[in-house]
C-alpha cells in the first residue's frame, strides 16, 4: 500500500509538471484590441475541447494547466476570422507567450484560400454563452446532466442543482419554452445528451425588464437546451420495475414528447422503499423528509454539502406519485403550461423523542415513545399563461387548485424525570383528520408607455382561498395534573374540531418614469385584504367550549422612490412606503385598530468584472395569524401545549440582506457569500409555563428580536486530479426575549455548520468523492444560573461511481454519522453503506438491470436533533433496515 501511494504521488507530480500556460493578445489588422474574443484549444486528434478563455478589456486571454498534447488554437470574434494555429505542448513546456494574434475581416482571403466559419465549441452571442454540444465527449447512454458536467464553467451536484461560474441556475428550458414549471431535473436526468444541439446560458429577462428595455440588476440565470431536429416530436423516457428482499418493490416510468409547439411529460411511481414522490423532488416537496441524520443543506443559494437521497423518509412508507405536464405555444408569442400532480402516502413509524428544557434549575428530561400511522394525499392542478401582446407589453396569468388531507393515529407514552426522579408517567392516544382544499389566481400586466426606455406601467391582481379543517380526538391516561385551559391534556377523552377559512385579495400598480439618462422615479400603490375565519370547538365529558374569531388584516400602501443606474446592470434605488393597516377582530373578541408605518427601503445592484454584488434593506409589518389568536389550545403527545393570545398586535420587521459572488475562469475558482440580519420590533415571542407534565406555550408581544445568517461557499477546480474542491460554511443565530414562569429572560440560539468535499473524475462516467461536515447547535438564557445546551453532529462521506466496462457499472456510498453525547443523550454512531451494480447487456438500447443494497450494517436508525428556544430535542426513528432490490430499467 505504501509503495502504491508513493507511485500515485509521483504520477500526480509528473502530471502537474507536464502542464503549460498559454496567453496572447487578440487584435484586428489596425492594432485595436478585441475584448470578449473567444480562444479555444482543440485536441488535434478529434477536435475535442481541452481549454477555453475569453479576452479581457485589454484583449488578453490566458489558459492555464494545459496538459501535454497536440492542439489547434482557434480564436474567434464576431465579424472576424483567422486560420487555426497548431500548438504542441511537451513535458518541457511551461509557458507559451503567443504575443499579438491578428484577426481579419470575415471573408478575407489568406494565401489564396477563403476562410470560412468552422464549428466553435464555445462562443459568446450578445450576453448568451453558447456551447456546441457535439464538441464535448459524453458516454453512449449519457443524459443531459452528464453533458452539463463536461461544459467549462458548469457544475451539477448530487441533487441535480446546476451552477454556472458559481451562480445557481434558476430555470432550465427546452427550445426556449418552460417545462414542468421550470423543474430542471426532469429534463437533465432523462433527456438523451445526443438530442441536444446547443446549450445556451443567459440572464433571462423578467417581463418588467423586457418591457422597460433596462437591466434591473437582478440575475435569473437560465439554461436553454436547443434540440436537434431529428429528436423533436419523438417519445423518450423509461419504465422500470423491481422487487427485493423483505417484500420491497418499486415500479414507475417517465415519458416525454417535445416539439417546437408542444411539450408533454407523464410520470408515475409506486414503491415501499421510502421514496416519497420522485427523486430530485421533480414535481413538489410532498413531505419534509428526514434523511439519515437529516439532509445537510447549507444556507442561501449555495451548493449543498453532503446531500442524501431527498426521497428517503423515516418509518415504513408506501408511496404513489403521478404527474402530467403539458405545454403549448399559443399563436406567435403565447405559451400555456399546465400541470397535474398526485401524491398518496401511507406511513407507519416507531420513534423515541428525548427533550431537555433550557432553563435554570430544571434538569427534567421528557422521553416519549410513540407509534404512529398516517395516510395523506395531495392533488394539484396548476397553469401558467404568458403572452407577448406587442413589443412593449406582456401579460402573465397563473393559478392552481389544491386538495390535500389525510388522517393520523399515534399512541405515545411519556415519562418525565427531574434529576432521575420520576415526575410523571402518562399515555396519549391522538387521532386527527385533516381536509385542506385551496386555490389561487393571479394576473400581472407590464407595459412600456411610449417608446422611451424606462417609462413603464405595471399592474397586478391576485386572490386565494383556503379551508383548513382539522379534527382531533385525544385520549389521555395517567396524567398527574391536568390544566384548566381548554385543549390542554387532561385525563379522559377530549374532542376538538378546528376550522379556519382564509381569503386573500390583493391589487397593485406601479409607474416608473425617467428623469434623465441615469435617474428614474417610481411610484406605487397597493391594497391587500387578508381574512381568517376561525371556528374552534372543544369537548371533554359534559363540558364544551366554543371559540369563534374572525381576523381581518386590511392594508393600503403608497410609496415613491428614485432609481440611479450606472455601469452595466448596476443600479441604486431608495425610497419609502407608507402602510396604513387595520386589524379587526370579531366574534369572542371584538377589536378594530388602525396603524400607520413608514417603511423605508434601499437596494443596490452592482455587476463587477468577475462577480456580482447586491444589498437590500427593507421593512414590513406583519399581523398575528389566526392560530396565534385562538384561545383553545392544541395539545401534543409529549406534553407541549400551544395556545393563542387575542391581545396580540402587529410586529415590524427590518431586514438587511446582501449577496456577493466571484468567479475567475482562468483559475477555475468561484465563491459566493450571503449575509442577512433581521430586527423585529414588537416581535412575537413566547411565554412558557411549566407544570410537572406539560409545558404551555403562549404567543406574546415582546420588545424586540434579532436574527442573522452568514453563508460562505467556494468551488476550486483542481486540474491535477481532474476534479474540484468544495468548501461551505454557515452561521445562524437569533436573540430575543421570552417569559419563563412569568420571569422575563433573554434567549440566544446559535447554529453553525461547515463542510468540505473533494471530487475527482476518473473518466467521463466515473468519479470518487470524499467529504466531511459538522453541525453544531447551542441555546442559552441570560444569567449565570442557566445552562447552555449544545448539540454536535459529524458526518463523513465516501462515494464513488465506477464504470468498469460498457456493460458493468458499480456505485457505492458510505456515510458515517456521529451524534456526540449531550446533556441528556448518549453518543450515537450510525454507519450507512449502500451499494449498487448496473448490468447493461443492451448497451445500444440503454436498457439495464440495477441490483442495489441499502443499509448493509442494518442499523435501521434515523436520528434528528434540533435546538430551539426553551427546548432541545433528539428523535430516533426506525427506517427500512437492510434490504436488497433488483430493478430493470427499459429505455423508451
Amino acid at each position: 500500500m505504501k509503495h502504491i501511494f508513493t507511485l500515485l504521488l509521483l504520477a500526480c507530480s509528473g502530471y502537474i509538471l507536464a502542464q503549460a500556460e498559454i496567453n496572447g493578445t487578440v487584435m484586428d489588422t489596425t492594432g485595436t484590441t478585441l475584448p470578449g474574443a473567444n480562444a479555444v484549444l482543440l485536441r488535434s486528434s478529434d477536435s475535442l475541447l481541452t481549454a477555453f478563455a475569453t479576452t479581457d478589456n485589454n484583449g488578453v486571454f490566458r489558459m492555464e494547466n494545459v496538459p501535454v498534447g497536440d492542439y489547434l488554437l482557434r480564436v474567434t470574434f464576431l465579424g472576424y476570422e483567422r486560420p487555426d494555429q497548431q500548438l504542441k505542448v511537451t513535458t518541457d513546456d511551461q509557458y507559451f507567450g503567443l504575443g499579438d494574434i491578428k484577426l481579419y475581416p470575415a471573408g478575407f482571403f489568406l494565401n489564396g484560400v477563403e476562410v470560412t466559419a468552422d464549428r466553435i465549441p464555445i462562443r459568446m452571442k450578445g450576453d448568451t454563452m453558447m456551447y456546441d454540444a457535439d464538441a464535448f465527449a459524453v458516454g453512449e447512454n449519457a443524459v443531459v446532466e452528464d453533458l452539463l458536467r463536461r461544459l467549462p464553467g458548469m457544475a451539477v451536484d448530487a441533487s441535480g442543482q446546476i451552477t454556472w461560474r458559481g451562480k445557481p441556475i434558476s430555470e432550465v428550458m427546452i427550445n426556449g419554452k418552460p417545462f414542468f414549471a421550470g423543474n430542471s431535473t426532469l429534463l437533465t436526468q432523462n433527456l438523451d445528451a445526443k438530442a441536444i444541439k446547443n446549450v445556451e446560458v443567459y440572464d433571462q429577462k423578467s417581463d418588467a425588464e423586457e418591457v422597460s428595455g433596462l437591466d434591473d440588476g437582478t440575475e435569473n440565470m437560465t439554461v436553454n437546451l436547443d434540440m436537434k431536429e431529428d429528436f423533436k416530436a419523438k417519445v423518450f423516457g423509461e419504465i422500470y420495475g423491481g422487487y427485493g428482499t423483505e417484500e420491497r418493490y418499486q415500479a414507475g416510468g417517465k415519458t416525454f414528447r417535445i416539439s417546437d409547439a408542444t411539450q408533454i411529460g407523464v410520470l408515475g411511481t409506486v414503491n415501499n422503499v421510502n421514496k416519497v414522490g420522485f427523486s430530485g423532488d421533480e414535481i413538489a416537496g410532498f413531505n419534509g423528509s428526514s434523511g439519515r441524520g437529516q439532509m445537510i443543506r447549507f444556507g442561501g443559494d449555495g451548493p449543498e454539502g453532503l446531500p442524501f437521497d431527498s426521497g428517503n423518509a423515516t418509518g415504513q412508507n408506501r408511496s404513489i406519485a403521478a404527474g402530467v405536464n403539458f405545454g403549448r405555444s399559443i399563436g406567435k408569442d403565447g405559451q400555456l403550461t399546465m400541470d397535474y400532480a398526485l401524491f398518496d402516502r401511507n406511513q407507519a413509524q416507531q420513534s423515541t423523542s428525548l427533550q431537555a428544557f433550557n432553563r435554570a434549575n430544571d434538569r427534567r428530561i421528557t422521553e416519549t415513545m410513540e407509534g404512529s400511522s398516517a395516510d395523506s394525499y395531495s392533488h394539484r392542478l396548476g397553469f401558467e399563461f404568458r403572452q407577448k401582446l406587442d413589443s412593449f407589453a406582456r401579460i402573465r396569468v397563473e393559478g392552481a387548485l389544491n386538495l390535500s388531507g389525510g388522517d393520523n393515529l399515534s399512541a405515545a407514552n411519556t415519562i418525565i424525570r427531574n434529576d432521575e426522579t420520576l415526575v410523571d408517567d402518562y399515555s396519549v392516544r391522538d387521532f386527527s383528520e385533516v381536509d385542506q382544499p385551496r386555490g389561487n389566481l393571479s394576473l400581472d400586466y407590464n407595459r412600456r408607455i411610449g417608446r422611451d426606455e424606462g417609462r413603464t406601467f405595471r399592474a397586478g391582481i391576485n386572490g386565494s382561498y383556503q379551508k383548513n379543517q382539522n379534527d382531533i380526538d385525544v385520549l389521555t391516561d395517567g396524567l398527574n395534573e391536568g390544566l384548566a385551559i381548554p385543549g390542554a391534556l387532561v385525563n379522559g377523552q377530549q374532542i376538538q374540531n378546528r376550522l379556519t377559512n382564509s381569503t386573500n385579495l390583493g391589487a397593485s400598480v406601479n409607474f416608473t418614469n425617467p428623469l434623465s439618462d441615469k435617474w428614474r422615479i417610481s411610484a406605487r400603490g397597493e391594497a391587500s385584504y387578508d381574512k381568517d375565519e376561525g371556528d374552534y370547538r372543544f369537548r371533554v365529558g359534559e363540558e364544551s367550549t366554543i371559540n369563534l374569531l374572525d381576523r381581518t388584516w386590511t392594508v393600503y400602501t403608497a410609496g415613491t422612490g428614485l432609481i440611479y443606474e450606472f455601469g452595466k446592470g448596476g443600479n441604486l434605488s431608495f425610497g419609502a412606503d407608507y402602510a396604513a393597516p387595520t386589524l379587526d377582530l370579531a366574534g369572542d373578541q371584538v377589536q378594530s385598530t388602525n396603524y400607520g408605518f413608514l417603511l423605508p427601503y434601499t437596494r443596490l445592484r452592482l455587476r463587477m468584472k468577475k462577480g456580482f454584488f447586491s444589498a437590500n434593506i427593507n421593512s414590513d409589518a406583519r399581523a398575528p395569524a389566526i392560530s396565534q389568536l385562538q384561545t383553545i389550545a392544541q395539545p401534543g403527545t409529549s406534553g407541549r401545549v400551544t395556545v393563542g393570545n387575542p391581545n396580540l398586535t402587529p410586529a415590524v420587521n427590518t431586514r438587511f440582506n446582501s449577496f456577493i459572488w466571484f468567479n475567475d475562469q482562468f483559475r477555475a475558482i468561484s465563491a459566493n457569500a450571503n449575509v442577512s440580519a433581521t430586527y423585529t420590533d414588537n416581535a412575537f415571542g413566547n411565554a412558557v409555563t411549566f407544570t410537572d407534565g406539560q409545558q404551555i406555550y403562549q404567543t406574546i408581544n415582546v420588545g424586540h428580536a434579532w436574527s442573522g445568517n452568514i453563508y460562505l461557499g467556494t468551488t476550486i477546480g483542481m486540474n491535477f486530479i481532474n476534479g474540484e474542491l468544495r468548501i461551505d460554511g454557515g452561521l445562524n443565530g437569533s436573540r430575543g426575549e421570552g417569559f419563563v414562569d412569568g420571569v422575563s429572560r433573554v434567549n440566544t440560539t446559535v447554529s453553525s455548520n461547515a463542510g468540505a468535499n473533494v471530487t475527482t473524475e476518473l473518466n467521463e462516467d466515473s468519479f470518487i468523492k470524499v467529504g466531511y461536515s459538522f453541525n453544531r447547535f447551542s441555546n442559552s438564557f441570560q444569567g449565570d444560573e442557566s445552562p447552555t445546551t449544545t448539540q454536535l453532529t459529524h458526518n463523513l462521506l465516501g462515494q464513488f461511481e465506477l464504470e468498469v466496462s460498457p456493460k458493468w457499472r458499480f456505485e457505492s456510498r458510505f456515510m458515517y454519522s456521529i451524534f456526540a453525547a449531550s446533556q441528556f443523550a448518549a453518543q450515537q454512531n450510525i454507519p450507512d453503506l449502500r451499494l449498487s451494480l448496473e448490468l447493461r447487456p443492451f448497451r445500444k438500447k440503454g436498457h439495464f438491470l440495477r441490483i442495489s443494497a441499502s443499509d448493509l450494517f442494518n442499523q435501521n436508525t434515523i436520528v434528528n436533533r434540533s435546538v430551539n428556544p426553551f427546548v432541545t430535542t433528539e428523535t430516533t426513528a426506525d427506517g427500512l433496515g437492510r434490504y436488497f432490490l433488483a430493478t430493470f430499467h427499459y429505455k423508451l
